[in-house]
């Protein structure tokens, strides 16, 4: 009977692919297999030419920095997004967190990390949201790769504004001195990964990189789901 259900809601509503609005499959779940094999992938070197690494370079000394997808206007990974963060859709986004662990899991220098941090969202903001993305991203992550996510590493102590139509240098400025650590003693001699959805200019790792780095002996290295290219 619930197939039954399931078949003929489906047949008045179908389900549509996020990215090209194509009709889905009973096999695919919001990107169609088409879209998905088209997805943009962020061509990573582990050490040379790695221009997201080069984000930082004098600024934010890491141990691995990656990323799994390419961010750029109107393309299928900011459909993704938009539907994440702006649909609600939380169980595409730990669809999406399975998918970047098992491309961390391939990567050898993220073998021996004992924390994924995810990047904060004031609480204000997360309430109006509902959610944390990068969170539920971390959720997903560290199912794949076994490591536990601990969601209180950083706190973002002030709500500043949207990220989203500030330049580089605006970033930088709106992310000085938002974050804290409430039990940086957990954190001493650890490798953590820190966790985002999208590295832009990369402001808002670099303000929570930097605080983390503050920790004795702590090693640091980066997981974006995407970044802007």
């Amino acid at each position: 009977m619930k197939n039954f259900f399931e078949s003929f809601t489906q047949l008045i509503f179908p389900n549509l692919c996020i990215c090209c609005k194509g009709y889905l499959s009973s096999q695919e779940k919001y990107v169609c297999d088409l879209c998905n094999y088209n997805l943009p992938l962020f061509e990573l070197n582990e050490l040379i030419n790695n221009n997201l690494r080069a984000k930082f370079w004098g600024l934010l000394p890491l141990y691995d920095c990656l990323a799994y997808l390419i961010f750029k206007k109107d393309n299928e990974v900011q459909k993704i997004m938009h539907e994440i963060k702006y649909n609600g859709n939380k169980e595409l986004c730990y669809e999406m967190g399975l998918v970047l662990g098992k491309f961390i899991s391939s990567h050898r220098n993220t073998i021996d990390v004992d924390f994924i941090i995810p990047v904060p969202l004031h609480k204000n903001r997360e309430n109006q949201r509902g959610f944390n993305q990068a969170e539920i991203l971390a959720n997903g992550v560290s199912r794949i790769i076994r490591v536990p996510v601990l969601t209180d590493g950083i706190r973002r102590s002030v709500d500043n504004k949207s990220q989203t139509s500030k330049n580089r240098s605006e970033r930088n400025k709106n992310t000085d001195k938002i974050f804290s650590l409430p039990n940086s003693e957990v954190l001493e001699g650890k490798h953590v990964l820190l966790l985002d959805d999208v590295i832009t200019t990369g402001a808002t790792i670099l303000s929570c990189g930097q605080i983390l780095l503050t920790v004795k002996n702590l090693r640091l290295s980066v997981a974006v789901l995407a970044v802007t290219n």
